[in-house]
């Protein structure tokens, strides 16, 4: 499994503060590839005070066997139900109580997870990633929990809809 981490870092005054640039202004960025096989680019943008991470796993529905389907979305909700140093439940307290907001999304080619927290909670974003990412932790309590979460889902958004099964259809038919 390839990793790719995305870090956005912003630093600035506050917006108010700023004159809106002449034009689009020229990102900088960096594209490494770490000894353990993570790629890590940073972009640098510091028209804002906030930073973005953004962990990108190369793995999605297309890696799922026929009929054994959803797997990458309940691994996509279990790596936010807690890890070696965080608890179920912390690591979005640790975000919307330091300004910030995350998220996780699973489509065919790839699962990401996102944060967006005020330039100075860099180190705090960086050490839930890197804990999640190393130190998963998975209970069968959160893992039936979550199963049920991804069943009830695909119910609303796909079973559920009067063309909800369109792009799974024609999926198989490539």
């Amino acid at each position: 499994m390839k990793l790719l981490a995305i870090i956005a870092l912003t630093a600035g005054l506050p917006a108010i503060a700023q004159q809106a640039p002449p034009g689009v202004p020229k990102i900088k960025f960096t594209d490494t590839r770490l000894d353990n096989g993570l790629r890590v680019i940073v972009a640098e943008d510091h028209y804002a005070p906030v930073y973005a991470i953004c962990v990108s796993y190369k793995v999605g529905s297309k890696d799922e066997r026929k009929g054994r389907t959803g797997f990458a979305h309940l691994f996509e909700h279990m790596m936010f139900k807690g890890s070696e140093n965080v608890g179920v439940g912390e690591l979005d307290f640790l975000i919307f109580t330091n300004g910030g907001n995350s998220n996780g999304t699973t489509n065919t080619d790839r699962t990401s997870y996102y944060e967006t927290l005020p330039g100075n909670q860099l180190d705090l974003g960086l050490y839930l990633e890197a804990d999640r990412m190393r130190g998963l932790v998975i209970t069968q309590e959160n893992l039936e929990n979550q199963r049920q979460a991804v069943k009830e889902e695909r119910r609303l958004r796909v079973d559920n809809q009067a063309y909800g099964q369109t792009s799974e259809k024609l999926e198989d038919l490539i």
